[in-house]
């Protein structure tokens, strides 16, 4: 009999979500010392590229309502302003200046809090606190850098680098923070946010080099923008737990589907059940398990995750008999299958409902079809699960 397990997650992050962050951190670091100092051209083509990408993507998370990574940027941006007019200011000795000591001091703290921020609605009167809070601390540094307090925390002199010893400490703990978690969730945004932090961190401790704080600030903006991009439509497409095709991607797939096909669902039984059992993280890895073992059974048809406890299959140029002996297929594979979950040592046997419904000439789109088979379900729950039925 056939025992199947969710594997524990990977330590390192997937590499599709590495790979592109990964290639712009090692580009921004070979570029700054291959053309260190830049031009000034490039100098001002980059400054503008930090400002325009700092615009876009905020315009970007406003129009998804979409509060991560709002304030990491906004933290991003004003350390870059600063950076640039204590140095104007100050000449060589910025980094020993007041002002510059308290931004160093205040920048990681605001990364690590708001790359830990929840997910959450940008549009909302909490993130006005939020807003006040970042501006209160430019607020208190200004105050305490008239009378001469900084936290100025140094071993020696740093003339090698742009950060005193408590701010690389701060900065060392905010980028092994950043890294543990993206390794351990492996998100696209997260895992951008942790080589975006890295850049960041170079970008200060390189800061007494004209070239440093603007290649490393630019690519910093351009690995979240591109992560803001690639999240969107991740999110959009796919279903973040399972990895299928969303709801969302069903609805805009919808259109292109052939004149003849089936449409099967494939329903977890008892997934409330399990729930309750289980709890929410037992619940989630036998819907992965159970997503899996529909993907290895059905090869051909593209699957889709359209509510929790329901998977949706169209079986293009298919009738319902067709459909019928394909998702008999998949419940006998479930069915027959024994899950393992965490320290559970003895496997745990579910089931799935299926049912399936084809297109005909009278359905103005996909969506009928689909309410067609949901009935033919609903009519099967009444008396089993398990089972297999047609509309």
């Amino acid at each position: 009999m056939l025992k199947l397990n969710i594997s524990p997650e990977k330590i390192l992050p997937l590499l599709k979500n590495t790979l592109l962050p990964a290639f712009l951190f090692g580009a921004a670091v070979i570029g700054f010392y291959a053309t260190n100092p830049l031009a000034e051209n490039g100098l001002l083509t980059l400054h503008s590229l930090f400002y325009v990408l700092c615009f876009g993507s905020f315009l970007i998370l406003l129009y998804f309502d979409t509060r991560k990574p709002v304030f990491f940027i906004l933290t991003t941006l004003l350390s870059y302003i600063f950076i640039n007019y204590i140095k104007k200011e100050s000449g060589e000795t910025f980094q020993t200046s007041t002002e510059y000591l308290h931004l160093c001091f205040f920048a990681p703290i605001n990364l690590i809090v708001f790359y830990f921020l929840p997910e959450g609605k940008l549009l909302q009167k909490d993130n006005v606190w939020l807003l006040l809070s970042v501006f209160a601390q430019f607020a208190i540094a200004e105050k305490l850098s008239k009378v001469g307090l900084a936290p100025n925390w140094n071993i020696d002199t740093a003339a090698f680098s742009g950060l005193n010893s408590l701010s690389l400490i701060l900065f060392s703990i905010m980028l092994i923070a950043f890294f543990i978690r993206s390794s351990l969730t492996g998100s696209i945004g997260e895992t951008a946010l942790f080589f975006a932090g890295f850049e960041i961190f170079l970008g200060f401790y390189y800061a007494f080099l004209p070239s440093a704080i603007t290649i490393f600030f630019s690519a910093a903006i351009l690995t979240i923008f591109i992560a803001i991009i690639q999240d969107i439509y991740h999110t959009t497409y796919s279903d973040i737990l399972t990895g299928l095709s969303s709801r969302k991607a069903f609805v805009i797939n919808a259109k292109n589907f052939p004149l003849k096909y089936s449409v099967g669902i494939v329903c977890i039984d008892d997934y409330d059940k399990l729930g309750q059992v289980f709890g929410r993280s037992g619940q989630n890895a036998l819907t992965k398990m159970i997503a899996n073992r529909i993907t290895e059974t059905e090869v051909d048809n593209q699957v889709y995750r359209y509510t929790p406890d329901e998977f949706v299959i169209i079986f293009k140029k298919e009738d319902k008999n067709e459909g019928f002996d394909r998702l008999e297929k998949i419940r006998r594979a479930i069915a027959s299958a024994e899950f393992i979950l965490g320290h559970h040592k003895k496997p745990l046997k579910l089931t799935v409902s299926c049912a399936v419904s084809e297109k005909k000439r009278s359905d103005a789109n996909t969506f009928e079809v689909l309410v067609r088979a949901h009935k033919a379900l609903q009519k099967t729950y009444k008396f089993t699960q398990n089972v297999t039925s047609k509309a």
